[in-house]
């Protein structure tokens, strides 16, 4: 019976992302034309329109930076396809994320983020070059920047390029966006998302109504941090332990 209930609760979902896509995509690709400021608001008021439709309930520990205009750099454990939604619920400033590029081959939704994301290939080692340039530059423009740093790769040549093991709690995080924190001298926001996975799975692509906790942790200050490589793990870890922490901590609290 729950499973029936599942399977139901996923089709009203998925009809309700659906219906709101068609209308709001194209109003969304036009505002993207002429105001960023305006197209972050708008998506913000979108997100908490979806994230009400479907049943997610959003409770937040922390909301300082959120409110203060200086650019950050978010770094978040990313577990579930609504990651992006609740992010956009979080922050209604300037910011980009970096994503993978085959987004924009996404039809409809590949014109409505694409002004508004640094794409990579991550198995490429030109593009990863040409992404954080893009970053540096977005970021001395007045641009956010929302990472998620788990996984990685192993060779452009690989059949398998991506290196994530999704039974774990939380995958190490690459170093791209603690050396792009150095080098602009930008401050690290941490942030746990916790219980998404469990809303909604990349695994099964089902919907279940419920909780998500989100946890904006306080601002890693990078200047005490060196730009050599023992400098960039060093920001690395501490950031890493503060997400693994949280995590792990509402997981021993199940």
């Amino acid at each position: 019976m729950i499973q029936l209930l599942t399977y139901i609760w996923s089709f009203w979902c998925y009809l309700v992302l659906t219906i709101i896509f068609i209308i709001c995509a194209p109003i969304g690709i036009f505002i993207s034309f002429f105001s960023t400021s305006i197209f972050s608001i708008y998506t913000f008021y979108l997100a908490k329109l979806i994230l009400l439709l479907i049943g997610v309930r959003v409770k937040v520990y922390g909301d300082f930076p959120i409110k203060n205009n200086n650019p950050y750099i978010y770094v978040a454990n990313h577990s579930s396809y609504l990651d992006p939604v609740l992010n956009c619920y979080l922050i209604n400033k300037k910011y980009k994320y970096l994503a993978k590029s085959e987004v924009l081959d996404w039809p409809l939704f590949g014109s409505l983020v694409k002004k508004h994301l640094v794409a990579v290939k991550r198995e490429k080692k030109e593009s990863r070059s040409n992404s954080m340039t893009s970053m540096k530059k977005n970021i001395l423009n007045g641009y956010s920047i929302v990472i998620y740093p788990e996984g990685g790769w192993k060779d452009e040549n690989s059949n398998h390029p991506y290196d994530i093991k999704a039974n774990e709690l939380l995958n190490q995080f690459r170093n791209g966006s603690f050396r792009l924190a150095i080098s602009t001298n930008t401050d690290i926001v941490p942030v746990s998302m916790i219980n998404a996975k469990n809303i909604h799975s990349s695994d099964t692509m089902l919907f279940k109504p419920g909780k998500v906790i989100i946890h904006i942790h306080n601002p890693i200050n990078v200047e005490k941090y060196s730009d050599d490589e023992e400098g960039i793990n060093d920001l690395n870890n501490k950031c890493y332990s503060v997400i693994y922490k949280d995590l792990l901590n509402y997981e021993n609290r199940k």
